[in-house]
C-alpha cells in the first residue's frame, strides 16, 4: 500500500476513534440517567467499549510505526477490532434508556 493510501487509512481510523469516544460519552450520560441496575450494565459495557477504544489507540499508533507486510496485518487487525467494537455498541446501544430530547441519536 503506498504512503497516501497508507495515510489516508490513519486519518479514517483517528476519525473513528473520535467519532467512537463520543458515543462512548452519550452511553455514559444514558446510563447515569438509567435506574440503577440498568446503570451498573450500562456502566460495564462503558468500561468494555473504552477498553476497546483504547485498544484501537494503540492500533493506530502501531500503523504509524509500521511498514510493509507489517503494516497489512495491523491493519487487518484494526478492521477486526472495529467490527467488534461496533457489535459491542449495538448491543450497549439496545440496553441503554431512551434518548432526552437534548440527546444526538447512538446509531452505530
Amino acid at each position: 500500500m503506498d504512503d497516501a493510501k497508507r495515510k489516508a487509512y490513519q486519518d479514517r481510523l483517528a476519525a473513528r476513534i473520535k467519532e467512537w469516544e463520543a458515543k462512548i460519552d452519550q452511553l455514559a450520560a444514558r446510563a447515569h440517567r438509567a435506574e440503577a441496575d440498568l446503570r451498573v450494565k450500562l456502566n460495564d459495557e462503558e468500561s468494555d467499549l473504552r477498553k476497546r477504544l483504547d485498544e484501537a489507540k494503540s492500533r493506530l499508533r502501531e500503523l504509524r510505526e509500521a511498514s510493509g507486510e507489517g503494516w497489512e496485518e495491523i491493519r487487518a487487525g484494526a478492521e477486526k477490532l472495529w467490527a467488534d467494537m461496533k457489535e459491542a455498541w449495538e448491543r450497549s446501544a439496545k440496553k441503554a434508556p431512551p434518548p432526552a430530547d437534548s440527546d444526538p441519536p447512538m446509531d452505530g
